[in-house]
């Protein structure tokens, strides 16, 4: 064992030797045009766009194949930039990108410069013209590439709502707009300062002859042929990677190791320990699960490479070819175990991650009993023989398999149809639709895909009296646990798309899929997906379009189909005047499960109905925006703006749609019922980290609209924006059961006021009128896969579970180093503003204790309930205080201290958002732009959950916890960095789970971690 952890630490300093010599080259060739890019970008931000273009114009010198150049130049021409004098500070289109107004794409809502773009022949003459004469300067302009350093910078958690402050502190991080729709993770990067570091170079220009000609003096005609002859160079590098051929290739490298007291650690990793909220992993301590200790360690080692080709019409190639834990899986082959008296068929599932198999339930043949398989540790490719919930499993050997693509597909373009074949692909090939309802792909953003779920067959019990069924249905368990440390869903998609437009008023759109997880045999299909969208626009302002779901289940021992569900519709857009658009859709869908027993099928058909009533002041049209409220936003030139949107739904309880899922939107997210003033997802991108997530995704979300299976809504929002002094917003939705049945009124108002150029106020209030409490029925925590509220013996009968919440906050910046800020908070909320944690973790949602009849048949089914409830407040709900408060100082501009303190007085309240009891300090440093460091420090005190012969309770008083986290970055170059870390904290990228707080209040542990973990990530 111990060579091979010698040889592993060999192989490891090699590869980062290797790493470090690939680097010499990129630095030797291509730091001089990555300079002068970074001067120009800053000149573009300052609106100098002559100076700007002059650097791009070096760096196209320097490097003719500077894609970042070409772009600058092309967009600086374009807008016809050159020469104007700049009258205020104008964002790069790198800034404007990050934005989802969405407005440069998709929409007329996009406001155009007020001169038109200069002439395509102008334009290239132009850039020609500059190009001759930039050729004719001295060698002496480009500076030596060894006195080049690229400016990168560190990105460190900030917490200030002080715009001076972000436009002068290298250590702030920008707040952007809200993005609406999931969006490729982008890394939130701060603004570069590189005016200190411009290049001053005198220069002189060619002189044209009077027929046009460039002239001879001062042309180096040896440059241009070096020019020409890197041109035909078969391998170049630029900042999307290395151009091979007709192959673009590109991708990340990571190594990394770990060491606490007791163990050193080359590979440990799974993402499902930081899913601990929701999980039994914070009752548990087998395995690596530490109880509210619980974290994912996140060290392995990974290669990731992409194969492009960038032909702008006909065949394009893509690939990526991925080694790293997840690559290697296993799996034992199929068995049956007994407990004596009942048998139950299982297959264990091992992953390279953890070195052990996964945590999986499974359901006994004759009376569906639950097998809840723990994780079982792999040694020698085998496991040692164990029993679980009384049955016993044998030792087992281990299969293993190694998976390294991740992305294959090929695309056909010209300028009518576009067509892609992907054999493997991840969820982002799945097809979301742009109808008024998103009847295919609709979600919350930290759920996987329900394209990604597998098909799992009905089962019969014929050892209960009477006997019963289990239905067959769209399984999650295993496409929501496979995911990387990064929370990217690792469950494959194979299908192909097809997006035909035969004229500009007309587009059709369809994908035809099924899915794979982790330890699935390619040739082993158990359900296929198709939807299509057609649309036509009859005029400018009006456009009808249908869409059509279907999903097919199949049992794979032999090949049958088994289950079916059909959902389809129409829907239309109509602007009656710019600015006030009406959108309606009606569907209808049509469910079969189980259609090998016809004694236990089943069928099901409903019907949706949405309206919807959208408008936007100033009046511009909105006719063009996708995805219509969520899109509309404040244009450049527009100082005041007002969006309304009134929709009535319903949803018959027979409705099934299988591609989309309404039961996870229709409640408010926990960290929204809060009052913030720290900067949202500052946190979560850092370096070379990419974020799975963005802010516009949590934002156009993180309200709940009511909308679900069984419901009538009715709903009403109204956002006033005036300038950057104040926004408002304003919601309310009632909802019903179909049959009429109250269930819930929930309204809110959110306001911001820029009261001084100093002070900001804010101000919320939620008022959630509820039903009387049904005796043994949760009023607020419910099954994200079924809607059906969970059972809870602690829940009295005919109580008011109504919730109430009233906060104002305040921020004064004294200075531009010297902020305070502070929050007072009155509620009698318990659970939505807590994430229902941590009364959710005391629940069993694995046991078959739910049973109906349906035409004389008995069918039995998973109802979750929850336990030990009595531990935390029942209805009616009484009210407490929260006070928060916050201090920022920035003693230097590359410094700031943080610190925070709360007082709740529901003492509860834990480590999911800072509503926690606690005093922290915050301290981040970045002496130089390749250099960084942070370190974070909170005591915290709550009452903790504790078991004593597995019956739960609260200690009786608040226990003490420290927790100290510190990191320290350098960047290299702008392609690769090195993290060293001791212990876990909240400042890195975490990524896709359901209790993230974006504005940085989660703790993933509620102690100190001894551990120290090193990092070298590169990009190529």
């Amino acid at each position: 064992m111990k060579n091979v952890k010698r040889a592993s630490f060999l192989l490891a300093l090699i590869s980062l030797a290797l790493l470090f010599c690939f680097n010499t080259p990129v630095l030797a060739e291509k730091m001089s045009g990555d300079y002068l890019c970074e001067l120009g970008k800053s000149f573009y931000n300052l609106g100098k766009y002559d100076d700007a273009l002059n650097e791009f114009q070096k760096a196209l010198v320097v490097d003719p194949d500077n894609q970042v150049a070409k772009d600058y130049v092309e967009r600086i021409f374009k807008g016809n930039f050159a020469d104007k004098k700049p009258a205020s500070l104008v964002k790069s289109p790198e800034a404007t990108d990050n934005q989802a107004t969405f407005q440069a794409k998709e929409s007329k809502n996009t406001v155009t410069t007020d001169t038109a773009p200069l002439d395509n022949s102008v334009k290239i003459q132009a850039m020609d013209e500059a190009m001759l004469k930039l050729k004719s300067l001295p060698e002496t302009v480009v500076p030596a590439a060894s006195a080049i350093v690229a400016p990168s910078a560190v990105v460190l958690p900030a917490q200030t709502s002080s715009a001076a402050a972000t436009a002068s502190n290298p250590l702030v991080v920008e707040a952007k707009k809200p993005e609406v729709l999931p969006a490729q993770p982008k890394t939130i990067e701060t603004n570069k300062t590189v005016e200190a570091n411009k290049v001053e170079a005198t220069k002189e220009e060619a002189p044209q002859s009077a027929t046009g000609d460039e002239g001879t003096k001062g042309i180096d005609k040896d440059a241009a042929k070096k020019g020409a002859d890197k041109e035909s160079s078969f391998i170049k590098k630029d900042e999307k990677g290395y151009k091979v051929g007709p192959l673009r290739v590109s991708g990340e490298a990571q190594l990394s190791f770990g060491v606490t007291p007791n163990d050193f650690i080359w590979k440990r990793a799974n993402f499902d320990l930081n899913e601990k909220f929701l999980s039994w992993r914070m009752t548990s301590n087998a395995a690596y699960n530490r109880g509210f200790n619980t974290y994912d360690p996140a060290i392995y080692d990974s290669l990731s490479v992409n194969l492009d080709t960038e032909n702008k019409e006909g065949f394009n190639f893509h690939t990526n070819l991925t080694v790293d834990p997840w690559s290697f899986t296993g799996k034992s082959s199929k068995m049956t175990v007994s407990n004596g008296s009942d048998t139950s068929d299982i297959q264990l599932y091992y992953w390279s991650n953890t070195g052990y198999t996964l945590n999986h339930t499974f359901f006994s043949n004759l009376q569906g009993l639950t097998l809840n398989l723990p994780e079982l540790k792999v040694k020698d490719g085998k496991t040692v023989a164990t029993t679980a919930d009384g049955f016993v499993i044998p030792e087992s050997k281990i299969d293993r398999q190694f998976q390294p693509i991740r992305e294959l597909w090929v695309d056909y373009t010209n300028d009518k149809v576009k067509f892609r074949a992907f054999p493997m692909a991840y969820q982002d090939q799945a097809y979301t639709s742009d109808d008024p309802l998103l009847i295919t792909n609709h979600g919350i953003w930290w759920k996987d895909s329900k394209w990604l779920r597998m098909y799992t067959p009905g089962q019969l019990h014929t050892g209960n009296t009477p006997v019963d069924f289990t239905k067959g249905y769209w399984d999650d368990s295993l496409s929501f646990i496979s995911k990387d440390s990064t929370g990217k869903y690792l469950t494959a998609l194979r299908g192909f798309s097809f997006n035909f437009q035969p004229q500009e008023a007309t587009t059709f759109d369809a994908t035809v899929a099924t899915p794979k997880h982790l330890w699935q045999d390619y040739d082993v299909v158990d359900n296929v997906i198709s939807a299509s969208r057609l649309k036509h626009r009859f005029a400018d302002n009006f456009m009808l379009g249908g869409t059509f779901t279907t999903r097919s289940g199949f049992k794979t021992s032999p090949q049958k189909l088994d289950s079916q569900n059909f959902v389809g519709g129409v829907d239309l857009g109509y602007e009656v005047i710019d600015g006030v658009k009406a959108q309606a859709e009606f569907l209808t869908s049509k469910s079969q499960y189980d259609m090998n027993n016809s004694d236990y099928e089943t069928e099901s058909r409903g019907n949706a109905y949405y309206f919807s009533f959208i408008t936007r002041y100033p009046r511009s049209s909105i006719m063009d925006l996708k995805y219509g409220y969520d899109e509309i936003a404040m244009a450049k030139d527009e100082d005041l703006l007002v969006k309304s949107k009134f929709y009535v739904s319903r949803m018959d309880k027979g409705f099934d749609s299988a591609l989309s899922d309404f039961h996870n939107t229709r409640q408010d997210v926990f960290w929204s019922r809060h009052i913030h003033f720290r900067k949202p997802m500052g946190y979560y991108s850092q370096g070379l980290e990419g974020s799975n997530t963005n802010w516009g995704e949590l934002n156009s979300s993180r309200i709940g609209d009511g909308i679900d299976v069984g419901r009538n809504t009715l709903g009403f929002r109204l956002e006033l924006f005036l300038e950057d002094r104040l926004n408002n917003l304003f919601d309310i939705r009632n909802v019903h059961n179909v049959n009429g049945k109250f269930i819930e009124n929930v309204v809110r108002d959110e306001l911001t006021v820029k009261v001084t150029d100093k002070l900001t106020a804010k101000a919320l209030g939620i008022y959630q009128k509820m039903p009387r409490t049904v005796a043994g029925i949760d009023p607020y925590i419910y099954d994200g896969k079924t809607g059906e509220f969970f059972k809870n013996d602690a829940v009295p009968d005919g109580q008011d579970p109504s919730i109430k919440t009233g906060s104002l906050g305040l921020n004064y910046d004294f200075f531009d180093w010297l902020s305070l800020n502070g929050i007072y908070e009155r509620t009698n909320d318990y659970t939505l503003a807590y994430g229902n944690f941590p009364q959710n973790i005391l629940r069993n949602d694995t046991s078959l204790y739910g049973d109906y009849s349906q035409n004389d048949k008995y069918y039995s089914y998973v109802e979750p309930f929850l336990y030990g409830q009595g531990l935390f407040p029942q209805a009616p709900y009484e009210f407490y205080n929260v006070f928060k408060t916050g201090l920022r100082i920035l003693p230097m501009k590359n410094l700031e201290i943080y610190l925070d303190y709360t007082r709740n007085e529901y003492e509860t309240a834990s480590l999911i958002n800072d509503n926690m009891n606690h005093i922290g300090m915050e301290v981040t440093y970045m002496p130089t732009r390749k250099l960084g460091m942070s370190m974070k420090y909170i005591y915290s005190r709550c009452k903790d959950i504790t078991e004593n012969s597995s019956v739960y309770g609260l200690t009786d008083t608040p226990k003490g916890h420290h927790n100290f986290f510190s990191e320290f970055r350098y960047l290299p170059s702008k392609d690769d960095e090195v993290i060293l870390q001791y212990g876990v904290g909240d400042t890195s990228s975490i990524g896709n789970f359901s209790s993230l707080d974006p504005y940085g209040g989660t703790m993933l542990t509620l102690d100190t971690q001894h551990i120290i973990r090193a990092y070298y990530r590169r990009r190529f």
